[in-house]
Formats: C-alpha cells, structure tokens, sequence
C-alpha cells in the first residue's frame, strides 16, 4: 500500500503534522509512505521513523512558499508513476490544491475541502479555531483512521551523533545555565519588536543565565541589533547549526524565548519550557498545547511585558530544570 501526504510548508507547519503522520503509519505499519513537500523539510523527514520517502515538491501557481517550474506537468507524470492508493492533501482548505493533486490519479483522494456542502466520506470541512495538531487528527478521524487524540506529542527524532555534537559545543563556548532568544521568523510580520526581547533578555542575565541566540543566516541583522544592545553578552549561533544541533541546544536550554515559529515547534517536542509571542492573531492553533511548559501570547493585542516577565520567572521556578537548576 502507498499513502501519500501532500504538505508543501515550512518546518515549524511540519512539526505540527507529525502526530498525525504518526497515526497514519501506526494505522498501516506495513504501507510505505511518501511526504511531498518542500526541499527544506527533507532532512527532519529522513529523521522521522514513520516516513518512508521524500518527495522534493518543485512548486505550484499560487502557493507562495516557492516560485512555481515553467511546467508542472512532468512531476504530475511522477507523481502518476507511484500509483498512491490514498493520497491525503494536508495543505490547507484546499482551495488551490485539490484540483492538482486530483491530477495524481490515486485511487483515493481525501483532505480538506473550502466549502461545508462539499464535505463528505473522503472530505473535511476545513475547521477553524482549533489547533494545527488536533486539525489533522480530526482529518484522519472522518476518513475512517483509529485516532487516539491524547497522543499528540510531536516528532523530532535525536541521536547519539547530536549529542555528542552538543557536548563538542558545550565546551567550546563553556556553556553552562543558559537560555534561547530567538527573534526571528520567516515573515517580518510576526516579528515582535527587538526592544521587547531586550527586556525579557537583561532578566533572564541578571537571573544569571547565559543567553544563546538563534535563528537562520538571514535574520543575523535582527539579532545582532539584540547582541549590539546587550554590549555582545549572547553566543551568536544565528546559522552555525544544523537539526540535530539546534534540537540538542533547545533540549538542553532551562527556557526558550521566541517568535512562533519553528523552533517553538522544536521546543513543544523536546518539551523545553518556553514563552512565545504570537503575531499571526492564532494562539490558539499553532502555540504548544502543554500550557505548564509553555506559554503563549497574542501580541496582536497589547501586552503588558511586566506580566511576561513575572510569567517567565513562575515558568522557570516551577519544577525541575528551574532558577534553582545547576546547569545543564
């Protein structure tokens, strides 16, 4: 049997797709099954036990993650050659997608539909206000999938050559008690403003934390307008890791501070504590579902920073890994 799941996003959307690619294999343990999506998620699925292949998806008329081929139509030949016997279209409402990937010719086509009346055995209206993680969850159920919906962890598979990695990077920069800032995202627009990362960042110095700062080579500008304010007190490890050095770095990190976007993800997994600024307007879908570990704020509306910071200072003196803690 060969299912299918079409998600062309980024990681951070990945991630959230992981309990559900999980129940998919645990359904069908025998079946081989293919993710197509963007080339940037390939490597945390060759790290996915329950993934089996990699499809490399060349991009599509009006999907804005990357500039579509001159012509589609080879890799649709490809994707016909597989012969998918369930082909899931996890993308979104489908309003773009449903009709190209019918073009797949599998012998079952199911996802989300756009519209209410066009739900039926293979079609899920595409729900609204509920989380990323229990969406697809929720897909697999209408489909026919035996769900468990308490068995929500997302997948971020770690080995012993990431470890030792992390033990290689401890040293050389005498890493003690620390904590991640990152304040960068993929769209300028969930950006929270650097001067509010700055004040959470002095309290958790003065709290005698050292402070690691990540993100990908081009938000380097943004964090070394936070380094600069800080008179250079951070690590800069704006892109020197990979995913298992960056998984490691946020396991072993006591908070994580950050935008949402992937690595609060990364964090949710590695259930890392963590204070995340939401500017997308939905907390509610894509903030970590453990709210004891994690805490998640609509910054669409306004916020008071003296509540933040008192948060963050309950978040790390509750139970282990805390103020209190003697490192990593």
């Amino acid at each position: 049997m060969k299912i299918g799941i079409f998600r062309a996003l980024k990681l951070g959307d990945f991630l959230c797709a992981t309990p559900a690619i999980r129940c998919i294999k645990q359904n069908f343990p025998d079946a081989t099954l293919y993710i197509i999506g963007l080339p940037e998620i390939e490597g945390i699925c060759k790290r996915n036990p329950y993934i089996d292949e990699f499809i490399n998806f060349p991009g599509y008329p009006g999907l804005p993650e990357q500039p579509p081929p001159a012509n589609i139509n080879p890799f649709i030949q490809e994707m016909r050659a597989i012969e998918f016997d369930l082909l899931l279209q996890m993308q979104g409402n489908g309003t773009i997608v449903n009709d190209f990937l019918s073009r797949f010719d599998a012998k079952r086509l199911a996802g989300f539909c756009p519209y209410l009346d066009d739900e039926s055995a293979d079609w899920l209206y595409y729900p609204q206000g509920i989380h990323e993680i229990y969406k697809h969850l929720r897909l697999l159920k209408k489909i026919g999938f035996q769900v468990d919906f308490q068995n929500c962890d997302i997948d971020y598979p770690l080995y012993q050559l990431d470890k030792i990695k992390y033990e290689y990077w401890k040293n050389e920069y005498l890493i003690k008690r620390y904590a991640v800032v990152h304040v960068g995202s993929s769209s300028a627009g969930r950006q929270w403003p650097i001067e509010n990362f700055l004040y959470l960042t002095i309290f958790l110095i003065n709290n005698g934390f050292q402070i690691v700062l990540t993100g990908v080579a081009s938000e380097n500008a943004r964090v070394e307008q936070l380094s600069s304010l800080l008179n250079g007190y951070t690590i800069n490890m704006v892109g020197k890791t990979d995913l298992g050095l960056i998984g490691t770095i946020i396991t072993n990190a006591k908070v994580l501070v950050s935008n949402c976007t992937g690595v609060s993800h990364i964090a949710a997994a590695t259930k890392t504590k963590s204070i995340i600024i939401s500017l997308d307007g939905e907390p509610e879908r894509w903030g970590p579902l453990n709210h004891q570990l994690h805490r998640t704020y609509d910054a669409t509306r306004r916020l008071e920073l003296t509540k933040i910071k008192n948060d963050l200072f309950q978040l790390l003196a509750s139970g282990s890994n805390g103020l209190s803690g003697n490192g990593c």
